[in-house]
């Protein structure tokens, strides 16, 4: 029985005919099989702007972000609110919003692209789109192999603080864990990050993310995915989290959720008490706690420990901790363990459905050895 359902899993999904997206990754008219594909490719990597959408997706009526807007001008106070707010997501929560800070340069973002080498021989394909929502064009790219495009497996990749998509395209370890997912994967920058358009918003940032998990979901006009796995790395985690409380998940589709060294409150990891009141004040105070106990899908939570080797925390956290000192979750470098989303669930006994990886690497250092992730992934995704 369980080789049948093996076999089933291994049949890639049918394409439809009158889905552009679903031609254009699989078959004669992939677009990785076009003579000019290089230079396609290297022209729209180039580009200083999104390129045109391929998709659209609708969360709130354009009738109704005119009438807040409308709002934000005649209660003055209103409006301030809604500028301090995006002004302290741009300084403080996505830097990468504005990279020149970072120390990087202004166009940061078209320069990592015009470095990524695209190579027809090469078994890795990219490809960049964009996709609007509510107004603002997210923009994105997908990377993925011949052997892998057409099997329905897919992974969401929300980043943390200071990453732009970019940075993955080209990423050794990255493309590491795809392989050995044999999966691919969508990449995308948060409003105001990149080319994208806007600012960085809550309420943006989690309408880009439903955006993205949507297309990766829809049949009809988007990728059609049969298995999706969203990793959020820090603040990326906790996008997540906010997005999947208001998005309902597609029945016949596989989920697991992962989120890499994520806090259980945003306000909860500056050291400073300013920054901290700031957070909660102007309305960033992401809760990444709630969001993940409401989830129904399977989860992984990554957090740096005492360990030599990747561990199972929730296993070790029913030690008596005078026997569990190298098991303990410890500061990662950014947050700290009472920050940290794995301790905050352990503490309240919520792990059902979710698995807590100890590791030992750091806040933003890549893990040196994936196949723990990577085998948890697929069972996960082959108990559902």
């Amino acid at each position: 029985m369980l080789i049948m359902v093996d076999i089933l899993m291994a049949i890639p999904p049918p394409v439809n005919p009158n889905n552009p997206i679903q031609k254009m990754l699989v078959g004669e008219g992939a677009f990785y099989k076009q003579a000019n594909y290089e230079q396609v490719t290297k022209q729209e990597l180039t580009s200083s702007k999104a390129l045109p959408p391929v998709y659209k997706h609708t969360i709130e009526s354009k009738v109704w972000r005119v009438v807040k807007d409308i709002f934000s001008v005649i209660f003055f106070p209103l409006g301030i609110y809604r500028l301090i707010h995006m002004a302290v997501g741009k300084a403080i929560i996505v830097p990468a919003a504005t990279p020149q800070k970072l120390g990087y340069r202004p166009d940061y973002a078209i320069h990592q692209r015009s470095n990524i080498v695209v190579d027809q021989q090469d078994e890795w394909k990219m490809k960049r789109l964009s996709i609007k929502v509510d107004g603002y064009i997210i923009d994105a790219a997908i990377i993925g192999r011949e052997s892998t495009f057409g099997n329905g497996r897919w992974v969401l990749e929300s980043n943390g603080n200071g990453e732009f998509y970019e940075d993955k395209l080209n990423n050794h370890s990255f493309k590491q864990i795809l392989s050995k997912l044999e999966g691919n994967a969508i990449v995308f920058n948060y409003p105001g990050v990149g080319s994208s358009s806007g600012m960085p918003d809550r309420k943006a940032m989690e309408k880009a993310y439903r955006a993205m998990l949507t297309f990766l979901e829809d049949k009809e006009k988007g990728i059609g995915a049969k298995e999706i796995i969203g990793h959020g790395h820090s603040i990326g985690g906790g996008v997540q989290g906010e997005a999947l409380q208001h998005h309902k998940m597609k029945d016949g589709t596989k989920y697991v959720y992962v989120k890499s060294r994520t806090f259980s409150n945003l306000s909860k990891v500056p050291n400073h008490k300013v920054l901290s009141f700031a957070t909660k004040l102007f309305g960033w105070d992401i809760s990444s706690v709630e969001s993940s106990k409401k989830l129904k899908a399977p989860e992984i939570i990554i957090q740096t420990a005492y360990v030599s080797a990747p561990t199972d925390l929730a296993e070790s956290s029913a030690i008596p901790a005078a026997k569990n000192q190298a098991h303990k979750i410890r500061d990662d470098g950014i947050i700290s363990p009472d920050a940290s989303l794995a301790k905050k669930l352990l503490d309240d006994n919520a792990t059902e459905n979710k698995y807590f990886m100890g590791v030992r690497e750091g806040h933003n250092e890549e893990l040196a050895n994936p196949d723990e992730l990577v085998d948890k992934i697929k069972e996960m995704l082959k108990n559902q």
